[in-house]
Formats: C-alpha cells, structure tokens, sequence
C-alpha cells in the first residue's frame, strides 16, 4: 500500500525528530501517534482476521490522524510476522493484528520459537471473536453429531477433515472434538482455508471447521451441512444447529482476534492504543462490517487480553501435548 504525500512526509519529519543515537526512550517522550503506524497481520490477504484487520485500521486512522497501515506477513503459522513485532522498537508504530488462539496454540505446538509469547509481546486488546461451525460434505451421512460420532467410531480412522494448516485454529478445533467424542479423524492440512473449503465443496474431504460466512450460502443451497457450533450457546443465525458444549459441556473454541505490541511498549501507548481499538470497533459501520464477517465485537482491556493467553496456552498446551502435534 502506498502512502500519501501527507504521510510520507509526516514519516520522514518524524525520522528527523529523534537525533543521531536517539531510542525508543526519546520516540516515548513525543506526541504519540506522530506518524503512521504499521498493524502487522501474520497471514495472507483475504482471511476474516486480515478483512478485520483493514477495516478497523481504516476507521483508528481517521481516529489518530495518521494512518495505521495494514502489512501482511505471513509464513510459518504466523510465526514470522509475529516475531517481526516482537523484534520491533517499543513504541506504538509497529503492532500485531492477529488470531489470538493461534498465538496461544504456537506457544506449544512449535518445538521452538525465535521469540517468548509472554514475554516478548505486550498484550494491547481484543477485538472480536468469530465461533466455529462444524460443517459436512453431503456425502457424510451424518445429519447429526450423534449420527457423525457412531460413524466415525464404526469407521475408525476412515473420515478426514481439512483445515488451514496444522497448528491452526481450525485444526485444533477438530482436535478438541476429537478428545471429548473420543474418535479418529484424519487430518489433511492446507495452506490458507480458501484451498481447504474448495477441497471441502468437491467432497474431497468429508469435514471443517469454519468461521459461518464462507460456508452459509453452501449450507443455505444444500452443498454443505452444518452439524454443531463451538459458541457456548446456539447461534442466533443458525438456531437449529446445537452447540457442542449441549453434548461435550465446556467445549468452546473461536477465531479470537486482538492487537500486541512488543515487550516494554510504554503504558500510556498501551492505553492509547486500546482506547483507539475500542472507539473504532464499536461504531455502527464497524459493527455492521463485523457482524457479517461473523465476528462478535470483544474489545477490553490490555489485562483481559493477557489473562485470555494465560488461560488458553495452558489449555492448548495440554491437547498438543496429548494429540503429539508438533511443529517445526
């Protein structure tokens, strides 16, 4: 994306601002925000998480004054833009937009990371939450979870599921249904979930977990089914479909996005930041952009952020280490 001239020369002012030997100590000490900044999203254009992303950045840039420009860096499970952030100056110019889950779920599942979860990135605030539904070719016969449960223990090992790459949210998603109904599925991982939804729509594989836009419209003409959802509760858009937690109490599971900063980024920028998260995402056109994303508006405070990582990376940490999922 390029910038405007405006942006550029705000950006090349605020360079020569911080004398020769200058720090992020000195950068702390100016006005903030004071050029633009860079919301860091570690996967791939076109996903809910980077449609999000784009449309909350639109609307804190015209909030701040300066544009918060959206740069994809995507690799490795989104292991390489997160540490992108992670090595940047403490500042508030370079932030993290993300599936928090996933950054949960990385914190165990890769036998090694270039950076510490905890304490390589400062927690800043939740944006939303998009609840999965477990969907089924139609040539599953199963109408049901309790019909798909029977059919996956008479035919153990047989049935498969695709997700966006191991490791991924949709891929632990199944790995929790997986435990709690006590049957084998076969996993067949892809890269990005517009390749596993088209191998999903030629019934090359049977099963997916997914946020509900992609797949509504299939499940509206008949060419998916949709079996559970993993909201506490049922979902007001598909109110016939249960929810797993009715069978398996406690299941739950969502594509939680939220924007980090790296480690040590000052308080008052932390608080900045969230307060300019919050504004954005609960305007009326936000709301309604979300909202058919299929995404929950879920914004708080930087504490709450950090308290969600320290619930769900133990969590995750256990059914990695029970499944065996290991990455490289």
């Amino acid at each position: 994306m390029q910038l405007s001239g405006r942006w550029v020369w705000a950006a090349i002012a605020a360079t020569f601002a911080i004398p020769p030997g200058g720090d992020a100590g000195v950068a702390a000490a100016q006005a903030y925000p004071s050029r633009p900044t860079r919301l860091i999203v570690p996967w791939a254009p076109g996903g809910i998480t980077d449609t999000s992303a784009r449309i909350l950045a639109q609307h804190m840039s015209a909030s701040m004054g300066y544009q918060v420009v959206v740069d994809n860096r995507p690799g490795a499970g989104s292991t390489l833009g997160t540490d992108t952030v992670a090595r940047s100056s403490p500042d508030g110019y370079t932030l993290l937009y993300t599936d928090v889950t996933t950054t949960a779920i990385n914190a165990t599942a890769y036998t090694k990371l270039p950076y510490d979860t905890v304490k390589d990135l400062s927690p800043v605030s939740m944006v939303g939450a998009s609840p999965l539904f477990l969907i089924a070719h139609p040539s599953i016969p199963a109408k049901t979870i309790q019909d798909l449960v029977a059919l996956a223990k008479a035919k153990s090992g047989t049935l498969n599921y695709a997700s966006a790459g191991t490791g991924s949210t949709l891929h632990l998603a199944v790995e929790l249904f997986r435990s709690a109904a006590n049957v084998n599925l076969v996993h067949v991982p892809f890269h990005g979930i517009g390749h596993a939804m088209s191998s999903l729509l030629q019934g090359e594989v049977g099963l997916i977990f997914s946020a509900l836009p992609p797949v509504l419209p299939h499940i509206r003409g008949g060419a998916l089914r949709a079996l559970a959802t993993t909201k506490p509760t049922r979902s007001s858009a598909l109110p016939d479909v249960p929810a797993l937690a009715e069978l398996y109490p406690g299941f739950q599971i969502a594509i939680v996005n939220g924007v980090l900063g790296p480690a040590a980024l000052p308080r008052d920028r932390v608080q900045r930041i969230q307060a300019e998260v919050a504004k954005a995402a609960q305007t009326p056109e936000v709301q309604k952009r979300f909202e058919t994303l299929g995404i929950e508006t879920r914004t708080g405070s930087s504490a709450e952020l950090a308290a969600f990582l320290k619930t769900e990376i133990p969590r995750f940490g256990k059914l990695i280490r029970d499944t065996g999922t290991k990455l490289e």
